[in-house]
């Protein structure tokens, strides 16, 4: 009875022993040295077609797709902001073209989902804050902004037109570029001669006349009298604008250093973000009065290091695209 029993025990180890010799002699001397033997194949390049196409490039030479197809949205083309692979084209590949593989290796590819267009919406005759929120709620960005005078539209950065047109299909994204107003232009004069003038009368005649005095300085002169002008900038002759600033030199020697001004340097750092432009300007109000020194739309970071001539306390005040961003009182 045990005889019998260790004698089935023996066949049924001798059998599955027999059996897994007889596998790996099937492995070892037929299988793996017909697949080191097989032929490697060159990948073609996939880019650029369908998804039919692409597969029977595949097949034709005894290469299989991978059954995971990865779909992506389309890169956009920054000059027509347009998609660039239409829905269904093959955008990737994985292993690239022009590599050699094992027949048995699948070839991994990424479908374009094509483009996700939203119409543009209309932002003339908006502020240049509301037409930014626009941009924003309608999933654009906004591109470069050019500006000029136009006395139709004398608010100062109203939105005189756009790029692309309002109704427009644009990929999601995509930057629409806009022309801003300056205002309406400035009535030009031919600067006079001022020498010889009391610098209050001078004073009070630019200020009538819708001009700004950014300096005064004072110095001795033989032969014209104390208070009056000696020289001015811009000189006889030259076209100014409303608005314009004036610097003055008066004889005369009896004011301080302090009165007659001195230099501080403005120090800010324009940091830009995604492309976005900042229109930045800079006021100073001292003893001569509130003047804009900066305004200037910047399309790219820099570092602000300019020295400009203050008269006895005075107020910096600089904005960004509207925004008070720095003031700075000095002494």
């Amino acid at each position: 009875m045990i005889y019998n029993i260790l004698n089935s025990i023996f066949k049924i180890y001798f059998s599955f022993f027999v059996t897994i010799n007889c596998v790996g002699f099937f492995v070892v001397f037929w299988l793996i040295p017909e697949w080191i033997q097989t032929e490697d194949v060159t990948i073609p390049s996939l880019i650029g077609e369908t998804y039919q196409n692409a597969a029977s490039t595949v097949i034709g030479i005894g290469l299989t797709l991978d059954d995971q197809i990865e779909e992506k949205p389309s890169p956009v083309n920054p000059n027509t902001q347009k998609a660039v692979y239409a829905k269904g084209i093959v955008m990737a590949q994985n292993p690239l073209s022009k590599t050699r593989v094992k027949r048995s290796k699948p070839i991994r590819i990424v479908l374009s989902t094509g483009s996700e267009m939203n119409s543009v919406p209309n932002m003339t005759g908006k502020d240049i804050q509301a037409a930014e929120k626009i941009l924003q709620e309608s999933q654009f960005r906004r591109g470069y902004v050019a500006t000029v005078y136009s006395n139709q539209h004398p608010k100062e950065n109203t939105v005189i037109a756009q790029t692309p047109p309002a109704d427009t299909a644009l990929q999601r994204s995509g930057a629409v570029s806009l022309l801003l107003s300056l205002g309406v232009r400035p009535q030009a004069f031919e600067m006079p001669d001022l020498q010889g003038m009391l610098v209050n009368d001078v004073r009070s005649i630019l200020k009538s006349h819708g001009f700004k005095i950014q300096s005064v300085d004072y110095v001795l002169h033989p032969e014209i009298p104390h208070g009056q002008i000696v020289n001015h900038q811009p000189a006889m002759g030259t076209l100014i604008h409303v608005g314009q600033q004036i610097n003055l030199e008066v004889s005369g020697s009896h004011r301080s250093q302090n009165k007659r001004g001195h230099f501080y340097v403005i120090r800010y750092d324009i940091i830009i973000v995604d492309n976005q432009p900042k229109h930045l300007k800079i006021y100073i109000e001292d003893g001569l009065g509130k003047r804009k020194v900066v305004d200037t739309y910047y399309e790219s970071s820099m570092k602000i290091r300019k020295p400009y001539k203050i008269s006895g306390n005075a107020r910096i005040s600089i904005y960004e695209d509207g925004q008070l961003v720095k003031h700075q009182e000095i002494q």
